[in-house]
């Protein structure tokens, strides 16, 4: 991450906490003043939109996407100083609405635990207040970001939902405690749309090319014999930028086979799991905080 692209997040993170008013004044200036002059944003959100699509987007079909998810990553930034400052209650109020809970309920019915693979769209960090609801003992998988502000926000925020922090950055020490609450019938929520330098991963196909998923939820999930299901947390557009209500999205549990080998059952699960968020970025493609190019063929991963 670039200097500059940290001093931006920055401010942007301190003011959410400090004023969050002048956020909402400055919004549209900011949006557009980012899609306008960051070449990087413009490139990267082009190349996605092209993938998402099947097709060469016009010029004015790029320039209204790429404003469209850094207006989502701006109220993104605002959702979370607004947070700072509610209480659980009025945390699990911004939920309109869960949708698939039919299918979650009948895989905690199985007491094998349940690994919740998120994407980063929308505000997901909210959709954690509608999973404190049935389950007492909820595990956040995350990495220690650069931004101290966005980690102070962040912790904050889990404290009040009273979800436990689990970092990757320990290392097997938190892989160990992650399996323990999961053979406890727990819940871990772990990101599944971006894997990180260094992390086990595998190419999977996704829209119009392909993703490199990490591999770390779907190994979990078969070393404990869990379930896994995949959400989403999206605005609902009930209300105006940065006040929005959010729909939390559980799609059907998909359970890895016992009777293959590891490698083929985690593979298998690695490609389900591919599906599940390529058909939540389809529904809601502008609400994927995506802003570089997220796809193998457009030099994802390029050195």
């Amino acid at each position: 991450m670039s200097a500059a692209v940290r001093l931006w997040l920055g401010t942007l993170f301190w003011l959410s906490r400090r004023a969050p008013w002048v956020l909402a004044i400055l919004r549209p200036a900011a949006v557009f003043l980012t899609a306008a002059c960051s070449s990087p944003v413009r490139e990267g959100t082009c190349a996605n939109l092209a993938r998402i699509s099947g097709r060469t987007p016009s010029a004015a079909d790029a320039g209204r996407f790429t404003r469209a998810v850094v207006g989502n990553f701006y109220d993104f930034v605002v959702d979370m100083g607004r947070a700072e400052r509610l209480s659980a209650p009025q945390l699990l109020a911004l939920i309109e609405r869960i949708e698939g809970r039919e299918g979650y309920d009948a895989c905690r019915a199985l007491k094998r635990g349940c690994v919740i693979v998120t994407a980063h769209m929308g505000s997901f960090e909210i959709g954690l207040a509608g999973l404190t609801v049935p389950e007492r003992n909820v595990h956040v998988v995350f990495k220690r970001d650069e931004s101290s502000l966005f980690e102070s926000l962040r912790s904050r925020f889990r404290k009040t939902l009273g979800v436990h922090d689990a970092a990757i950055d320990d290392g097997w020490d938190a892989w160990l405690r992650l399996r323990d609450a999961l053979l406890r019938d727990e819940v871990v929520v772990m990101q599944g749309d971006r894997a990180m330098p260094g992390q086990r991963s595998l190419v999977v196909p996704f829209c119009g090319g392909h993703l490199r998923l990490p591999l770390g939820p779907i190994r979990l999930a078969h070393l404990t014999g869990s379930p896994i299901v995949p959400a989403s947390t999206v605005r609902s557009h009930s209300e105006g930028p940065g006040r929005h209500r959010f729909i939390l999205r559980m799609q059907q549990p998909i359970t890895l086979r016992d009777d293959i080998d590891a490698a083929a059952a985690i593979e298998e699960g690695a490609l389900a799991v591919g599906r599940a968020i390529e058909a939540m970025v389809l529904r809601d493609p502008e609400q994927w905080l995506v802003l570089t190019p997220a796809f193998e063929e457009d030099g994802a991963h390029a050195e």
